[in-house]
C-alpha cells in the first residue's frame, strides 16, 4: 500500500510539473506567433513555423501528461502494463478476478445466513444437542462423584452416534428448503452464478453442523470446570472438528436430495446411510473406508469410549491413533469434495434450464 501511495504521489508531482511546463511552452508559442506577425522575413518564416510546430507538439505532450492527475490509477496501470508486458497484466487481471469471486462468495454466504437467521437450521443446531448436554452433565457429577465415562458417554457418544446424523440431515434439508419451496426463484434473481450459491449453501450448512458440535464442547468444558468428569477443552475441540469433517459428506448429499426430490429424501437417505453403515461396520478392519464409521471410531481415543458407548479399557486398540484414522479422515473429506463439486455442476445446470 505504501509503495502504491508513493507511486501515485510521484505521478501527481510529475503531472503538475508537466502542466507548468505546458503553460510555459504555450506562452512561448504566443510570443513567437506575435514576433512572426511583426518582423519575420520570408527566409526565416519556415524555420519559425518549424519551431512553432515543435513547440506545439511539446505543449500537446505536456497537456496529455497533465491529464494523468485526473485519470490517476488507470494511466499508471496502462504504463505499467506497457513496461512489464502482457504477463504482468494477466497476473493483475487474475488477482482482480479472484478478489471479485471471493467478494461474491462472501455476499452469497451472508445472504444464506440472513435467510436462515430465524429459520429452522439455526434452531436445530443450537437446541438439538441440549438434552444430551444435560444428561452428560448429570452423569458427569457436577461437584464431583461422576461415573466412569460420564460426559464422554452420555454427552459426546450418545450425541454423535445417534442424533448427529439426523441433525445434519435436518440442517442441510432446511437450508435447501429456504429456496426450494419457492422453486429457487430467490436464487434465480441473484446476480451471481448458481454454482457460487450452491457453495455458499454448503458452507453455511457445514458451519451450523460445526456449531452444533461446539454446543456439546461448551457443555463439556463447563462440566469439567465445575468438577465433573469430562474431556478437556483441547480434546473436546478436536472431537468437534473430527466429527464435522467425518460427517461433512452428508451435507451436499442432503442438499441435492432435498432440492431434487423433497425433504423426506433429503432427511431419510443420508441419515439412514450414516446410522446403518456406522453402527454396522465399526468393528470391521476396513472401517476407515466408510466415512459414517470413521465418525464413530476416529474420536474414540479423544473421548475415551468405544462407538458402543462403553469406556475403553487400558491397552484397547481403539484408544490409540493409527494410520487408519488419517486414512479415514482423508476418505471422508475426499468424498465431501467430490459430492460438493458434483452438486455445484448439477445446480448450475438446473439453474440454466
Amino acid at each position: 500500500m505504501r509503495t502504491r501511495e508513493a507511486s501515485r504521489a510521484a505521478t501527481t508531482t510529475q503531472s503538475r510539473a508537466a502542466a507548468r511546463a505546458g503553460a510555459e511552452v504555450a506562452s512561448r508559442m504566443v510570443a513567437a506567433r506575435a514576433g512572426r506577425a511583426g518582423s519575420a522575413s520570408a527566409k526565416g518564416a519556415p524555420s519559425a513555423q518549424d519551431g512553432c510546430a515543435a513547440e506545439g507538439q511539446t505543449a500537446a505532450q505536456a497537456e496529455r501528461a497533465a491529464t494523468l492527475d485526473e485519470s490517476g490509477a488507470k494511466g499508471i496501470a496502462a504504463k505499467e502494463c506497457g513496461r512489464s508486458g502482457m504477463q504482468g497484466c494477466a497476473e493483475r487481471g487474475d488477482e482482480s478476478e479472484r478478489l471479485e469471486t471471493d467478494a461474491g462468495f462472501a455476499a452469497a454466504l451472508r445472504a444464506e445466513a440472513l435467510k436462515g437467521r430465524r429459520g429452522a437450521p439455526r434452531k436445530i443446531a443450537l437446541l438439538m444437542p441440549l438434552p444430551f448436554c444435560l444428561m452428560g452433565a448429570l452423569a458427569g457429577g457436577i461437584g464431583g462423584g461422576g461415573a466412569v465415562g460420564a460426559f464422554s458417554t452420555y454427552g459426546w457418544n450418545w450425541w454423535y452416534a445417534l442424533p448427529l446424523p439426523i441433525a445434519i440431515a435436518l440442517i442441510a434439508t432446511s437450508v435447501a428448503n429456504l429456496d426450494a419451496r419457492q422453486k429457487l426463484r430467490p436464487v434465480l434473481g441473484l446476480p451471481v452464478p448458481p454454482a457460487r450459491t450452491w457453495w455458499a449453501k454448503t458452507a453455511y450448512a457445514l458451519s451450523l453442523v460445526f456449531a452444533a458440535n461446539l454446543v456439546v464442547l461448551a457443555a463439556s468444558i463447563l462440566v469439567r470446570a465445575l468438577g465433573g468428569a469430562a474431556p478437556g477443552a483441547l480434546a473436546g475441540f478436536a472431537t468437534a472438528a473430527m466429527l464435522t469433517a467425518a460427517n461433512a459428506w452428508a451435507v451436499p448429499a442432503s442438499l441435492a436430495l432435498a432440492t431434487r426430490f423433497g425433504s423426506l429424501a433429503g432427511i431419510a437417505i443420508p441419515a439412514l446411510a450414516q446410522l446403518g453403515l456406522g453402527i454396522g461396520l465399526w468393528t470391521s478392519p476396513w472401517w476407515f473406508l466408510f466415512p459414517p464409521t470413521t465418525a464413530l471410531v476416529a474420536v474414540s481415543p479423544l473421548v475415551g469410549v468405544a462407538p458402543s458407548g462403553v469406556p475403553l479399557a487400558p491397552g484397547d486398540a481403539l484408544g490409540a491413533f493409527g494410520w487408519e484414522t488419517a486414512a479415514g479422515l482423508f476418505v471422508a473429506l475426499a468424498l465431501f469434495a467430490a459430492l460438493a463439486a458434483a452438486g455445484a455442476r448439477w445446480y448450475a445446470g438446473r439453474e440454466a434450464r
